[in-house]
């Protein structure tokens, strides 16, 4: 569970220590500012059991670790806001398994990055508009794209399929309905 408020909004964080005191119903009243972002957070996505990634309108993906709130990696490549952002297991040996992490920004990139090291896996820029949503299907072990496109890729970053919508606002949103 994270126990954390993550800072970099525009909002003053003056009064962050009186939430504890403030909110008598809620068990978790430790607090910890985090900063390393300098725009908005809009997006916070759980890697594994003790590290956790941040993203939002600067651009920048930061790792934390859960237990300490301690900035592990920062992941720079966007240079526009980040518009989505989703983990997906690479293809390793048995025994070891990374975690990539996927961003689409507002850029028409999407970038895939190694989670444990902050290297760049790939950087994919055939997109003609943002990327406004991703998501994994997991049974069919790939990825989708939406925007004003939606593409189908596999987990070695092939695009199997795409498709153009004509409509002004494209796909914000992609889900997985279970089986």
């Amino acid at each position: 569970m994270l126990r954390w408020l993550i800072g970099g909004g525009r909002e003053p964080q003056g009064l962050a220590e009186t939430i504890g005191e403030e909110q008598t119903q809620n068990p978790y009243t430790e607090l910890l500012v985090l900063k390393a972002h300098h725009d908005i957070v809009r997006f916070l996505v759980q890697l594994d059991d003790y590290r956790f990634a941040s993203a939002g309108d600067d651009g920048i993906v930061v790792v934390w670790n859960a237990q300490t709130g301690e900035k592990l990696l920062e992941l720079n490549g966007h240079t526009q806001k980040i518009t989505a952002i989703i983990t997906f297991s690479s293809l390793g040996s048995c025994e070891e398994k990374n975690q990539l992490i996927l961003t689409a920004s507002a850029d028409r990139t999407v970038i895939v990055w190694d989670g444990d090291t902050a290297r760049q896996v790939q950087r994919i820029s055939c997109f003609q508009s943002t990327v406004k949503c991703l998501t994994v299907l997991q049974r069919l072990d790939v990825w989708l794209s939406g925007g004003n496109d939606l593409c189908v890729w596999n987990r070695k970053l092939d695009l199997l399929c795409k498709t153009s919508h004509l409509s002004d606002t494209g796909i914000s949103a992609l889900v997985e309905i279970p089986k």
